[in-house]
């Protein structure tokens, strides 16, 4: 098999895996053994928490197989001790660092993560390669020591390159089919899902099918549109970008399609939407899933499931309008856009955000997004659409 052949089978495998139609270690085991390494781990997590990161998404894989100890053991015992979390947010996006380069000689000699875990699990001569997201969290993807003799090659330092920008497509499509609940749905399924909005595109890019929500965004004609059966983004920039990510994801039969993820302005000062363009090959059986080429997710921030600002004031014992805002924060709106929606100044909204912060004793408004969405869970099963 060809380093080409090799690549591609991977890249298929992470695509499946990212829509959890294969297993994540399946696709896992791939990745280690096109860049020869011994194991790899995946993180996603908000760097600007505090004075500490938190951490969503933690998986570790050794071989062909996750090690959930490894995980646990990481966590419970050594992240708050490892010297490198913040320095692994001063990165570049996209750079790849060796990971003996982010300790000091002195951390060298007495760091428990890096002379215990790291030792012991072979991974003190890895590297890391870190991704921005625009949401203010990071992707890490922590590669273990090269399973070569002389340690990292050229071809393999430069396999990983290649491949990063995929991994780091798996964790967002992967998270944002998460957020859906939508992992392992059918093609069907996907349709009658209400929590995000799915348009199947035919191999020649056309619109074979989209669900309610992805439909009304459509009608509405807000940055994203559907011009005679074809997808298109209403500004001219946008649209050209649009048109080179569908290119990628849809290239001549025979080669494999690639992802990409772009947001797509809106009028009013709105959130933009969010598009993950996924490829797709043979998800499922039939005539219908023979057709379907690429998977186009649309993830508009403020359609998520609305918390009452009632049930703010009651629990977390804001004002009315202090809730009303942090609601509005919550579901995506800019500070401008959640002006618009009140009718007030934007420095208004400014006010009333410092005062929650203040009240719930938070600095960032990702905080107060998780503090917000986390009372969805009293409110019950979102409604479908």
């Amino acid at each position: 098999m060809t380093e080409q052949d090799r690549f591609e089978l991977t890249l298929a495998s992470l695509h499946k895996a990212a829509l959890a139609d294969v297993k994540w270690v399946s696709a896992a085991a791939l990745v280690n053994d096109m860049i020869r390494t011994g194991g790899h781990g995946l993180s996603y997590g908000d760097p600007c928490r505090g004075v500490e990161p938190e951490v969503f998404l933690h998986r570790l894989f050794v071989g062909r197989e996750r090690r959930e100890d490894l995980e646990q053991l990481y966590l419970r015992d050594y992240f708050r001790r490892d010297e490198v979390i913040l320095r692994l947010y001063g990165l570049r996006h996209g750079e790849l660092a060796y990971k003996s380069d982010l300790y000091t000689d002195q951390e060298k000699k007495t760091s428990a993560v890096y002379n215990e875990f790291r030792r012991v699990n072979k991974s003190q001569k890895g590297l890391f390669m870190v991704f921005d997201e625009p949401d203010g969290c990071a992707i890490v993807w922590s590669v273990g020591n090269s399973a070569e003799r002389g340690g990292w090659g050229h071809d393999q330092i430069q396999a990983i390159k290649r491949l990063g920008p995929h991994i780091r497509q798996f964790v967002r499509v992967r998270n944002a089919m998460a957020n859906a609940r939508a992992l392992g749905a059918s093609l069907t399924e996907l349709l009658e899902n209400g929590r995000a909005g799915f348009i199947q595109l035919d191999r020649r890019g056309r619109i074979l099918e989209a669900n309610d929500r992805a439909r009304d965004i459509l009608m509405k004609r807000d940055g994203l549109c559907d011009e005679e059966g074809v997808l298109a983004a209403r500004m001219k920039g946008e649209d050209a970008e649009l048109r080179r990510l569908l290119a990628q994801a849809l290239p001549p039969y025979g080669v494999q399609g690639a992802g990409g993820s772009m947001k797509i302005t809106r009028r009013k000062g709105r959130a933009p939407l969010v598009l993950e363009i996924h490829p797709v090959r043979e998800m499922g059986t039939g005539y219908r899933a023979r057709e379907v080429g690429a998977l186009v997710l649309v993830v508009d921030p403020t359609a998520r499931p609305r918390v009452d600002p009632d049930l703010l004031t009651a629990v977390l014992g804001l004002t009315h309008m202090e809730s009303r805002v942090a609601v509005s924060l919550a579901t995506g709106q800019t500070v401008a856009g959640t002006a618009d929606e009140l009718g007030c100044a934007e420095n208004t909204v400014r006010t009333h955000l410092k005062r929650i912060y203040r009240k719930q004793g938070i600095r960032k408004q990702t905080e107060l997004v998780r503090r917000v969405l986390a009372l969805e869970a009293l409110l019950g099963p979102p409604k479908e659409r």
